[in-house]
């Protein structure tokens, strides 16, 4: 059976409503307000765990800066180091100076793979320009 979220609050529920139960936003009026990257940065937090490792992903192919704040919390509060690996990867992506600086602070992290995909992104932004 298809569970459906709130993009507000992310309360879960079993038939399509008009408005969430738990905290009464209009989700199609909500949704609508919202562009591709305000879609996909709210997506970071949907409670099913397959899709948030793969937001990061499309936000860094699309080459935007506005998620970069979003990317740099996802990695301060991810539980799930795949998670984090993602959006360090999606920040690279971006470019960004404010990713880049953030990237840069990511240099001695403990886990090996994130430190790895980190200093891989940052050599290869020195040989660009």
């Amino acid at each position: 059976m298809p569970r459906f979220f709130c993009p507000a609050c992310w309360h879960d529920f079993d038939e399509d409503l008009v408005h969430c139960p738990s905290c009464a936003t209009e989700i199609l009026i909500f949704w609508d307000s919202k562009d591709r990257v305000e879609k996909l940065v709210l997506a970071l937090h949907r409670p099913e765990p397959t899709t948030p490792l793969r937001i990061p992903w499309l936000l860094g192919k699309m080459g935007d800066s506005r998620p970069v704040a979003a990317l740099i919390e996802t990695i301060r509060s991810a539980e799930d180091i795949y998670l984090a690996r993602a959006a360090v990867r999606a920040l690279g992506e971006t470019g960004s100076p404010e990713a880049m600086g953030f990237l840069e602070s990511l240099s001695h992290h403990p886990v090996k793979m994130i430190r790895r995909d980190v200093l891989k992104i940052l050599e290869g932004s020195k040989g660009v320009g």
